[in-house]
């Protein structure tokens, strides 16, 4: 999905994700590296894994997910049917 602003819903229940700390909806994706101090002890960091990091239109409080437990739906479609 593109970088604009999505809802987020999490899990195979399809959970709709509010920001942790003020509740919002709407999310930007980024792609972030995971990194270790192993690996950045021996300037490896490079070859971290990657995560998802979905940052909070409202507040930009980070949400990271190492897997791809979510799913991002466009706001003006909203939440698939059910939810």
């Amino acid at each position: 999905m593109s970088r604009s602003s999505a809802l987020v819903t999490v899990g195979p229940e399809r959970i709709p994700l509010l920001c942790l700390a003020c509740r919002g909806q709407l999310f930007r994706e980024r792609e972030i590296k995971l990194n270790t101090s192993g690996m950045e002890f021996f300037d490896l960091g490079w070859a971290n894994k990657s995560g998802t990091a979905l940052i909070c239109d409202r507040c930009s409080f980070v949400h990271t997910f190492a897997g791809d437990g979510f799913e991002m739906w466009a706001p003006d479609g909203g939440y698939p049917a059910g939810l």
